[in-house]
């Protein structure tokens, strides 16, 4: 092949590559604002789901977006749904719902905002997934110190899991060090982790593609599934050494 076609072909193969990442950018705007719309019917979920019915199991969820079941085809269809119907499946009862969680959340607003309304609550199991928020801005000191205030007014019935793997973003090494921060941590306090970094991070890029809701950051119906995987062995360890 000639240099001319060589040149040409790769011009080529450059163009074909810009237009294709500006289709990606545009659909995954797309997504980000159908997300965005869909938030005001999550928390009306949650609220309805939150109503106190006399028998029935408390779990409290306490994290951000994907706690409230941002990117899934429903609320219900969240990890927080998943594992609250493993937990009914499990124990044969009723489970009632507060999901605490905030669109946007980070440590600090858990500590601010979230926290004060777990206050006057006994739950039979409380699930935290906070810290893909702080990533863009991880300061290793402040993660630290803010985990441990959210750690030490967790009852001894929390599930704590680690940030995802980030497969699709280039923040992975700032999540591994988050994640250490969190395991040692939550071990100080005697807290199970979910091993979310592990089970999002498995299939690589192809698979965190196909997990992903069309803005590449929520998890997808798949994805919240996924999720919820890396929760439910240290859920129903909670619930059988309560005796739930």
């Amino acid at each position: 092949m000639s240099p001319m076609r060589v040149v040409g072909s790769l011009v080529a193969a450059a163009a074909a590559l810009t237009v294709a990442a500006v289709l990606v950018q545009r659909r995954r705007l797309r997504w980000i604002t159908e997300l965005t719309n869909r938030i005001p019917a999550h928390h009306l979920y949650w609220r309805e789901r939150g109503r106190a019915r006399e028998g029935s199991l408390l779990y409290v969820a306490i994290g951000d977006s994907a706690a409230l079941g941002i990117g899934a085809t429903s609320p219900r269809s969240g990890y927080v749904g998943v594992v609250a119907d493993a937990i009914a499946a499990r124990t044969g009862r009723d489970v009632r719902v507060r999901n605490l969680s905030i669109d946007g959340a980070t440590l600090d607003v858990v500590i601010r905002e979230e926290l004060p309304r777990l206050a006057g609550l006994e739950p039979d199991v409380v699930t935290l997934g906070i810290g893909a928020n702080d990533i863009w801005t991880f300061d290793p000191v402040r993660f630290r110190d803010e985990y441990e205030r959210i750690c030490a007014a967790l009852p001894p019935q929390t599930v704590v899991a680690e940030l995802p793997s980030f497969s699709v973003l280039p923040v992975a090494g700032r999540a591994r060090a988050a994640n250490r921060i969190i395991h040692e941590v939550a071990g100080s306090h005697g807290f199970r982790v979910a091993p979310l970094y592990q089970v999002t991070g498995v299939g690589g890029l192809l698979d965190a593609l196909l997990t992903a809701a069309g803005d590449l950051f929520h998890p997808n119906d798949r994805g919240h599934v996924r999720w919820a995987d890396a929760f439910l062995p240290g859920v129903f360890d909670v619930l059988d050494e309560h005796s739930i």
